[in-house]
């Protein structure tokens, strides 16, 4: 007997809830863009293949949700995400194993050094099951290891590093959920000459330490017209 597709298995999957297989169809292919879209964006920046666990570890558990909800109502189905991760499930490959057995999403261990979040660019958003996700926002590397060492000085937080794929997560304080930064080398600024932070990021000094005034890389001085 002929094994089943993954299209056949999506589709009996979604009719145990009644959704129509072209329902079905648009809202995986909403889901498969996104993934092609960051495999690509992979491939051109680190070079090899982004493997599904990885992509997942990426997006975080959240982040998957929020793409979920997208193509639920991009289908048509409201903000039901959470049914399209059931039936998405049907056809989700098995977790990549490592040595000991663990799928990669886990693979994280405690980030002790800010330098060790080496990307010039971060998409750094706020999570926390109490309140609305935060959407995320761009951060340049700079600024995000002084939040690491503002964060876990004095005791104050903790951080970790998933080294498969370079999300940092760590807490601040008194805030009870946690900032993900997911590295975004496409996003990058330029940065001050000085402190390394981006021209906007400047207003932030008071919190992160960074110099009170922007100044430009001596490349981009350069280019401006003397009159």
């Amino acid at each position: 007997m002929d094994q089943p597709t993954r299209e056949r298995i999506l589709h009996t999957e979604a009719a145990k809830y009644g959704i129509a297989p072209d329902v079905i169809d648009r809202a995986v292919g909403v889901i498969a863009a996104v993934q092609r879209r960051d495999r690509a964006d992979f491939r051109r920046n680190f070079g090899g293949d982004l493997t599904p666990d990885r992509w997942l570890a990426a997006h975080g558990v959240s982040g998957f949700e929020e793409l979920c909800a997208h193509a639920a109502r991009t289908a048509g189905l409201g903000d039901d995400g959470d049914l399209i991760m059931r039936i998405v499930s049907a056809i989700a490959p098995p977790p990549e194993q490592r040595a000991d057995d663990r799928p990669v999403q886990f693979w994280a261990r405690p980030l002790t050094n800010p330098e060790e979040a080496a990307f010039p660019a971060y998409r750094v958003s706020y999570e926390d099951a109490r309140v609305d996700i935060s959407p995320g926002f761009d951060w340049s590397g700079a600024l995000l290891r002084r939040a690491l060492h503002e964060a876990t000085a004095r005791a104050r937080g903790a951080a970790s590093l998933e080294e498969a794929t370079g999300v940092v997560v760590f807490t601040d304080g008194d805030l009870s959920g946690a900032y993900v930064a997911r590295p975004a080398p496409g996003h990058i600024q330029p940065a001050c000459a000085r402190c390394g932070q981006w021209e906007r990021e400047h207003t932030l000094h008071e919190r992160f330490g960074s110099c009170q005034e922007f100044t430009a890389p001596t490349t981009r001085l350069a280019a401006v017209p003397v009159p």
